[in-house]
């Protein structure tokens, strides 16, 4: 059978032709090669039919009947690599290998199964004899070297280099390997030397200057490494690797005047691709450093210019202008810039969320949250910021309804939840449900027991109602407790209104000044300030501070009601 493999060729071809055919081929051939070539045609039958277990079986058969053909054992190896059985794999490539070892194939497939395993060191016995198979192909000699350098074997990359070089002659290719290998030595006199070496063979080759300027780097030699990309850069003024280097030098140097010339330049660079400067933008956003210098607004708004549809732009312009306060100028631009594929949506529908409230749009508000959750149905904070457009909009029962559905969605974060009853607590209170925003507020504090504002709410509230006013108490107390340090008057105002009526008259007027010490232009403040005086029978006294409040809001009828009375 010592054409088999002659047979095997001429066998493939007819493999497409008709079978009548096929069986006129085959009655020429002796049994027992008929009998290997219909299991092997019939192998890759169930091959192509992804019938595997089938054709490995017949592949196998084919191996019982001639152990010295190797293409059935590359089939068997190929199906067992399909499967991810390394060493059934390995087994029978090798077997071919031992067969037929001029192969290439062959040994491509037993590299492929080592670099799966990743088995470093038998790769490199695969390219020594695949050296040996083709001694001219230098992919093999670098592959070699890349593998002795992720070996960490320094010393045999060399001496296989200096091989190397014998046998196919000086390259500037594996002067760089060598380079590439002194960096990995941290051997910067012999990387530096290379290089040099490189230029002198080539004077300004400009391949060869960027290697030298990125060995600078490599060793955080900055000043050289400037110097050589401004050498690069007189050859050739748009050289791309020098201008971003360029440009990353200054900015780890935070040397602002210099970052913003060479951030321009790569702007302005027609052979620097548009997802290059995306990335470096994409950067400068990240950092969130760029709204920081007046001219890197000029520079977005050039790229803006050229690149008017690029969404990265737009976001970087519209956070820009959003610092500043220039809303209508951020809007477009963050409506432009979504789908950039860099930047979450929902980071975008949340900026614009937040102009609206500024604005006090709400029902902009309301439309782009609505639209935001129909993206991302799972954000609790959208439900939240639903929840509050509506409450803004005095649309109660679909504020409730928004952040009863979005609570479900917060998970350990029980800071935030308590912010949701509390805002379900304050939108029952505005329907006259006590008993529903009573419940509420008592489960925000469940999730935050230091909530201020819902200590201070339902504090005044039940106060309102004359309700459980030890409680009331206690959860006033307890919030100017928190709040010491920073003083709130509307929070002393609830206190002195809860000791007003728990009929506490002087120490109710001491927190009622204190409030009004903080915020002397609320009507409330000096109107409770007179209802606390006429209750410790200082009617003149208490005249004036109302009449203080009737200044500040003219329409409020009930006060002057109690004006009418002592005048």
């Amino acid at each position: 059978m010592k054409n088999i493999n002659i047979y095997m060729c001429i066998a493939f071809s007819t493999f497409l032709i008709s079978n009548a055919q096929q069986q006129e081929f085959i009655n020429q051939i002796d049994k027992n090669e008929k009998q290997y070539l219909q299991f092997y045609f019939d192998a890759e039958k169930h091959k192509v039919l992804e019938e595997y277990e089938q054709a490995l079986m017949l592949y196998e058969k084919c191996t019982a009947l001639n152990p010295e053909e190797s293409s059935a054992y590359n089939e068997i190896a190929k199906l067992y690599f399909y499967f991810k059985e390394w060493d059934n794999a390995e087994y029978y490539i090798k077997r071919a290998i031992d067969i037929n070892g001029k192969n290439r194939w062959y040994y491509y497939l037993l590299l492929d199964i080592y670099i799966m395993q990743n088995k470093m060191e038998e790769q490199l016995d695969v390219y020594s004899n695949l050296i040996q198979i083709e001694p001219n192909n230098s992919i093999y000699y670098f592959q070699k070297i890349q593998i002795l350098r992720e070996l960490s074997l320094y010393k045999r990359a060399i001496k296989f280099i200096k091989k190397t070089e014998s046998k196919l002659g000086e390259s500037d290719d594996l002067s760089l390997e060598l380079k590439n290998i002194f960096l990995d030595q941290n051997n910067f006199e012999k990387a530096e030397k290379t290089i040099q070496y490189l230029l002198k063979k080539h004077p300004s080759d400009p391949r060869f200057l960027s290697e030298l300027a990125s060995v600078y780097l490599h060793f955080s030699k900055y000043e050289k490494a400037i110097s050589v990309y401004n050498d690069l850069l007189v050859i050739d003024k748009n050289n791309a690797t020098a201008i971003i280097a360029l440009y990353k030098i200054y900015a780890n140097k935070k040397d602002i005047v210099n970052q913003e010339i060479y951030l321009l330049k790569i702007v302005d660079n027609p052979i620097i691709n548009i997802e290059t400067k995306k990335d470096i933008f994409y950067k400068l956003l990240i950092e969130n450093n760029i709204s920081e210098h007046a001219s890197f607004q000029l520079i977005t708004e050039k790229a803006i210019k050229l690149y008017p549809n690029e969404p990265i732009f737009n976001l970087i312009l519209a956070d820009i202008y959003a610092k500043e306060e220039r809303y209508m100028l951020a809007i477009p631009h963050y409506n432009r810039s979504l789908n950039s594929g860099l930047i979450k949506d929902e980071y975008v529908y949340t900026k614009l969320i937040e102009i609206y409230f500024l604005q006090k749009d709400f029902d902009l508000a309301l439309n782009t949250t609505n639209l935001a959750i129909s993206r991302y149905p799972y954000n609790a904070r959208l439900y939240y910021y639903k929840g509050l457009s509506h409450f803004n909009k005095n649309e109660y029962n679909e504020t409730i309804e928004a952040l009863l559905m979005g609570q479900e969605f917060i998970i350990d974060e029980p800071l935030f939840k308590s912010e949701f009853f509390s805002l379900i607590g304050d939108s029952y209170h505005k329907l006259g449900s006590d008993t529903q925003s009573d419940e509420a507020y008592r489960t925000a504090l469940l999730y935050n027991e230091q909530n201020i504002y819902v200590l201070n709410n339902y504090s005044y509230y039940l106060a309102l109602r004359g309700e459980n006013l030890k409680t009331a108490k206690d959860m006033i107390v307890k919030c100017n407790e928190l709040t010491a340090e920073n003083p709130n008057p509307s929070f002393l105002d609830t206190y002195a209104w809860v000791l007003y009526k728990l009929e506490e008259y002087n120490l109710a007027k001491t927190q009622i000044m204190k409030a009004i010490d903080l915020q002397t232009n609320s009507a409330t403040l000096f109107d409770h300030y007179g209802d606390i005086l006429e209750k410790l029978g200082l009617f003149n006294d208490a005249l004036v501070q109302w009449k203080k409040s009737l200044s500040i809001n003219p329409d409020d009828s009930v006060v002057k009601d109690k004006i009418k009375i002592y005048e």
